[in-house]
């Protein structure tokens, strides 16, 4: 049986917007986390999808204290009253898009102009990707470490595919900025392949993103495989 984890109904409603004036270590690289968009095929909010527990949105909130870095900053637009009442955002920034209706560069753009001055890097990380872990994250902050000159975005790949989170040097900021609201992000890869780093993982939950009710399924299934025991899964061969 399918699970919905919503109730009808849509808006976009603002709200109020608060920051967080600590962070989880003494990283200087931030998460900027976008789950302000309609999420119109799914029917309902991608950031309140169920994982057992824990939201869509959780997940990434916990990826990035696992992986330790400073404290998230998290746009909200379509659905934002209803995520703020259910996903504990203490211990982020949060920025509200009034102009989410517009695409993701927009809630991108919020986001980078809550990014303090002192960061180093800000990691990219949509919300659909319910299966990344602290894990996925741990590459990328490696190939910053030892980053050369020329190097200043790292973006994961899986058989020889782009996904997500990216990790951008805090100066291409302004580039971002510099966007029409309408343009793709992509539009400053585009123009810095010199600048690109690939960062192979051997799981494919870089590439895992969820758009539909199936989309979400596939990816219940999989988490749930996850978390159960190998022991467990020796026992119940025909468990999914």
């Amino acid at each position: 049986m399918a699970v919905s984890p919503w109730t009808a109904g849509s808006s976009c409603v603002l709200g109020s917007e608060f920051t967080c004036h600590t962070a989880p270590g003494t990283s200087r690289i931030v998460p900027v986390i976008l789950p302000a968009g309609a999420s119109m095929r799914m029917g309902g909010p991608k950031a309140l999808c169920d994982f057992y527990g824990r939201s869509c949105l959780q997940l990434a909130i916990d990826a990035c204290r696992d992986a330790r870095l400073a404290a998230p900053i998290v746009v909200l637009g379509f659905w934002a009253n209803q995520i703020k009442a259910r996903v504990r955002l203490d211990g982020t920034t949060v920025r509200i898009n009034d102009r989410a209706h517009r695409g993701q560069t927009s809630s991108l753009k919020v986001g980078l102009r809550a990014l303090p001055e002192d960061s180093e890097a800000f990691l990219l990380y949509p919300v659909d990707f319910p299966l990344l872990t602290a894990v996925d994250i741990q590459p990328l902050l490696a190939a910053w470490r030892r980053r050369r000159r020329r190097e200043r975005i790292f973006i994961p790949s899986f058989d020889s595919r782009r996904g997500h989170p990216v990790l951008f040097d805090a100066a291409l900021r302004h580039a971002f900025l510099r966007l029409d609201d309408d343009s793709p992000a992509r539009a400053v890869l585009d123009v810095r392949a010199a600048e690109i780093s690939y960062i192979d993982h051997d799981t494919p939950s870089v590439l895992t993103d969820m758009d539909t009710p199936d989309d979400y399924q596939r990816c219940l299934t999989e988490f749930r495989r996850r978390a159960m025991p190998a022991a467990a899964r020796r026992r119940h061969p025909h468990y999914p």
